[in-house]
């Protein structure tokens, strides 16, 4: 439609400057008579470029009245700005509606820039967080959430993925679990949920279970005394019934041990306190342990690097490592071997454990630190295990940030590695420890 126009427009030009000129050369002033036209020509344009402003500057009027090509171009820019209108509508409900989908978002959440400094939040981070709009957008997330733990979590989130639990800052009580979600390079979600329902049911979890094993204590106690009273005076027909009784008497002594030990390490994120470890002195005793469990029906190997030792929990790191070492035994048949070795390496500070037992199926590697996992229940009850002693594994390890690798093939042993970072490395004064058979 446009180059009809313009062909419309060159032709009534044509005309107009024919007569123009014909008129001048009547007139005898052709010269004149063509200036005359040209003027009144930019006197025309002009006057349609001073409408056309006027018209842009308020685009909410209508398209003025023109001749020619003038109102073939007030008519496509009519049309733009319709079509622009349209669109920026459009643009808005789209807005409106993920405003109003994100506020109906039970979880507070926030977008942070590179800086961690918050460009947007939803109306739960309001109500959770106390954050106000619009003096908190531009704030650091670690000016508003003053928790010294999360200022040292959210900085590392872009190398690593991790949850992390904190108070509300509106209320002790309430516990949020957080969550940040890398979405765009400059860019990444902050998620905070309300677990407080959640985490208190598992502290009312752990203080059961703590209870129980408590008050089960007194009569194990008392069970075990009588037990040893009547084998004293057991025949030939009650003594093999009496050994079985007190058999199970102790499965339910160390469950109840497992236990107790679970629940206080659940309850606590991080070590009681840190103190200088000597490894090698306690895989000394450890191995003392072992042998006694093994009554000399397995070869058992330890190698320590000297002076290695690390800083943390010794209780624990005993706990978890004693674990180890037990089901290693348990679960290798006579005359095998069971290796433990304590070394430094690229990655962190290792503890390992390798046996050549009968191994675990690889489908159930991945749960075997869940609480009361068992691999098969024949196995279970040959060894008599409690099926807690990975799960403290696990619990002590994550206490020290550290990491456990699983490896084990069917019928060939199995390889328990305990990876503990570098800054827990402590040199000690020790002398070498020797392999020992």
């Amino acid at each position: 439609m446009i180059g009809r126009s313009w062909k419309r427009h060159g032709l009534r030009m044509a005309a107009v400057a024919a007569i123009v000129v014909v008129a001048g050369w009547a007139s005898g002033y052709p010269l004149t008579a063509l200036l005359v036209g040209l003027g009144a020509y930019a006197a025309w344009q002009l006057y349609n470029v001073v409408r056309l402003h006027r018209w842009l500057d308020n685009d909410l009027a209508a398209p003025p009245e023109s001749h020619g090509v003038w109102s073939e171009i007030f008519e496509s820019i009519h049309r733009l700005q319709k079509r622009n209108r349209e669109q920026l509508e459009q643009n808005e409900r789209i807005i409106r509606e993920f405003r109003s989908m994100t506020n109906a978002f039970p979880d507070a959440t926030l977008v942070l820039d590179e800086h961690d400094c918050i460009t947007w939040f939803n109306d739960a981070a309001r109500h959770l967080l106390g954050l106000r709009s619009p003096e908190d957008i531009g704030q650091a997330v670690t000016n508003l959430l003053r928790d010294p733990e999360f200022a040292d979590w959210i900085p590392v989130q872009g190398q690593v993925e991790s949850a992390f639990e904190m108070a509300s800052p509106l209320d002790s009580n309430t516990r949020l679990s957080v969550t940040a979600i890398s979405h765009r390079p400059d860019q990444r979600l902050l998620i905070l949920r309300d677990i407080t329902d959640i985490h208190n049911l598992e502290q009312v979890r752990r203080d059961f279970v703590a209870n129980v094993s408590h008050e089960l204590r007194t009569p194990l106690t008392v069970l075990f005394g009588y037990i040893e009273s009547l084998r004293d005076q057991a025949d030939e027909e009650t003594g093999p019934v009496l050994q079985r009784m007190q058999e199970q008497a102790w499965q339910m002594q160390a469950l109840l041990n497992d236990l107790l030990e679970l629940s206080r390490l659940q309850s606590e994120s991080r070590p009681d306190s840190d103190t200088e470890v000597n490894i090698c002195a306690m895989l000394m005793q450890l191995r003392e342990q072992a042998e006694e469990i093994s009554q000399g029906n397995h070869e058992i190997e330890v190698r320590c690097a000297s002076g290695l030792g690390m800083m943390g929990n010794e209780k624990d790191i005993e706990s978890a490592f004693r674990n180890l070492i037990n089901n290693a035994i348990h679960y290798t048949p006579e005359g095998g071997v069971v290796r433990i070795a304590w070394r430094e390496e690229d990655d962190g500070l290792v503890f390992e454990v390798t046996d050549t037992g009968i191994g675990i199926p690889r489908r159930d590697i991945p749960r075997l630190t869940e609480r009361f996992y068992r691999v098969g229940s024949d196995r279970s009850r040959h060894t008599g295990g409690t099926g807690l002693g990975l799960s403290i594994v696990k619990h002590v390890l994550n206490a020290h940030g550290a990491r456990l690798h699983i490896e084990s093939e069917l019928g060939e042993g199995s390889a328990f590695r305990c990876v503990f970072p570098l800054e827990r490395r402590l040199n000690m004064d020790l002398s070498p420890v020797q392999a020992a058979g």
